[in-house]
């Protein structure tokens, strides 16, 4: 009798908190969610088309292109949340992304070479993000 009791009562707590839930589905489906992975992913993409260019311009060796894969995996993925974060405060994004570009061209400095490090500095658009919103045609 006792279980019927706990289970009947448990029953009943769990159908009452599943409207509860559909009414919460439904009100978040209107809104447009940016999920950890799917940032996470694109910014693999992009890293992946960063380096590769990269290695392709300055000629890096294997463990160049790893650690360099590495940091550019890890500075699309902030840039991809600054941008997020800062969307409705334009001023305080930028200073933050020039702080992080100061901070990933003293990591870049640590894996080149003086002269391939040269070459990066001298070259226009050195690296672009491909599927940054707003940096393309159209």
């Amino acid at each position: 009798m006792r279980n019927f009791v706990i289970s009947s009562t448990f029953f009943f707590l769990i159908s009452g908190s599943l409207p509860v839930q559909a009414q919460m589905a439904d009100r978040l489906a209107d809104r447009p969610t940016f999920s950890t992975a799917s940032i996470a992913k694109a910014a693999d993409q992009d890293a992946l088309a960063i380096t590769r260019e990269m290695s392709n311009r300055l000629h890096l060796n294997e463990g160049q292109f790893i650690s360099l894969l590495a940091l550019n995996r890890t500075k699309q993925l902030n840039l991809k949340t600054l941008a997020r974060e800062y969307r409705s405060n334009e001023a305080a994004g930028a200073t933050r992304v020039a702080e992080l570009e100061a901070q990933f061209e003293r990591e870049f400095s640590r894996i080149l070479t003086p002269s391939q490090l040269s070459q990066l500095q001298h070259e226009p658009n050195q690296q672009p993000a491909p599927s940054e919103p707003g940096h393309g045609l159209g």
